[in-house]
């Protein structure tokens, strides 16, 4: 997945439940790593789009994550800068390689950064891929302004440092304008490169929406989100996404 190369970690399906879980070993650690944007040019415009935000996914649930790392999250809204700045310019242009090379940069970082822990995304996501099949990166970007939604009513002074990575000039900007700057930044940059607004246009459909949350619930990754989150709203986030 974005940033395994730097990750302890591997996402598997468990067949008996239809579950996606996470196997962690120092194993899994790579001794070499070699990220060469030229090995990527070819990579169809879609998948960019969605692996890189993927890469943004990683970096802005780590941030807001609840756990006190100040390295990871220095790591993660430098990650968040170089996603803004070169995602748009690589769906574009796949032969880009100065963009190319700073997505592998941000995919790393996110990578890095969530070694802190992820949020209430991933575990909406998870699902969408096991019930529903989307391409993980996808699933986190189309849940990804939602889960933003759900968290700014904790989560405001790191979503204005959020904006403020992404662009937005917040300097006497009310925090909850700043708050709601970043959330509209991450929707722009889906319409922008093409990612769907909601999860019925691909297909998913509302009756899926009970064992979609029964199995975000069971997610490890919304324990360290910076929200407590409930069945119930597991299923109002699916239904306003939907």
């Amino acid at each position: 997945g974005t940033g395994s190369e730097v990750g302890r970690s591997a996402v598997v399906t468990l067949k008996s439940s239809g579950r996606k879980t996470v196997i962690f070993s120092p194993h899994l650690l790579a001794k070499v790593v070699i990220a060469d944007p030229e090995l990527t040019v070819r990579l169809p415009r879609e998948l960019t789009a969605a692996t890189g935000m993927d890469a943004l996914t990683h970096n802005l649930e780590a941030y807001l994550a609840k756990n006190f790392h100040p390295i990871c999250d220095g790591i993660a809204l430098e990650g968040i800068k170089l996603v803004s700045n070169n995602l748009r310019r690589v769906v574009e242009d796949g032969t880009d390689l100065e963009a190319r090379g700073n997505m592998l940069v941000a995919a790393m970082m996110g990578a890095i950064a969530f070694q802190k822990g992820l949020g209430v995304t991933h575990s909406l996501a998870h699902p969408l891929s096991t019930v529903s099949g989307l391409h993980h990166g996808l699933a986190n970007a189309i849940m990804l302004p939602h889960a933003m939604v759900f968290n700014s009513q904790v989560s405001v002074d790191r979503l204005v440092d959020v904006a403020s990575a992404l662009g937005v000039e917040t300097e006497g900007l009310p925090p909850e304008e700043g708050a709601q700057a970043a959330i509209n930044q991450v929707s722009l940059l889906c319409q922008d490169i093409g990612i769907p607004t909601n999860l019925s246009q691909v297909g998913v459909q509302a009756e899926k929406i009970p064992i979609l949350a029964e199995q975000a619930m069971q997610d490890i990754c919304h324990q360290l989100n910076p929200r407590v989150c409930t069945l119930q709203d597991m299923i109002d986030i699916y239904s306003a996404a939907i």
